[in-house]
């Protein structure tokens, strides 16, 4: 009997323990690097095919940054509302025929929220999917000619989560798709992101 007793305390203790674990959501602060590729090459020679130019895209890393702050809830789901700035895109206009050629340069950044829904694949792996809305700014330099504009747009992606041992945060990877709806184009960035969580 004492036995059973026992037993059934130490099962609802366990069941309190993972309630208090997962109950209500948790305040989180993270980061990520990522490497940000983009269309805006393409885009151009588009925008000036038939005019006589030749577009010559830089194919260098371009660099991109995510801060984000947020609530966590079933242990890895979270919504975020966060500052992103997209790495530098930049191509080469020339003009078919003659020498030189100048450079054209573009940077995005903007402030973004975005709702991350993570399933389990094991005790400390989590993967799923993210949905949300990007505010963006774009500028574009050619020479010191520089060029703006701005909007919101919607952002989708996959997302994997690797939990610390202590549950104290994450390691995240993810793939994202944004696209940006320019007069006459759009503009597509597919960034690959490495970063960390940390719940608080």
């Amino acid at each position: 009997m004492k036995k059973i007793v026992m037993a059934g305390a130490l099962l609802l203790s366990v069941g309190v323990v993972q309630a208090e674990e997962t109950a209500g959501p948790q305040f989180l602060l993270g980061g990520a690097l990522s490497i940000d590729r983009s269309n805006f090459a393409d885009e151009l020679d588009d925008d000036l095919a038939g005019l006589g130019f030749d577009i010559d895209d830089d194919s260098g890393l371009a660099l991109g940054l995510d801060l984000y702050a947020g609530l966590s809830f079933l242990e890895a789901s979270s919504f975020r509302f966060g500052y992103r700035k997209f790495g530098q895109q930049s191509a080469e206009v020339g003009i078919i025929g003659l020498p030189g050629s100048a450079t054209a340069e573009l940077d995005a950044d903007g402030l973004y929220a975005a709702v991350d829904l993570m399933f389990p694949v094991s005790e400390s792996f989590y993967l799923g999917g993210t949905v949300g809305l990007q505010k963006w700014d774009l500028d574009l330099d050619v020479e010191g000619m520089t060029e703006s504009e701005d909007g919101s747009d919607l952002f989708y992606g996959v997302r994997g989560k690797v939990l610390f041992g202590d549950q104290s945060g994450a390691m995240t990877l993810s793939i994202n798709r944004y696209s940006f709806e320019l007069e006459g184009s759009d503009l597509e960035y597919t960034p690959v992101s490495v970063g960390v969580e940390f719940y608080l």
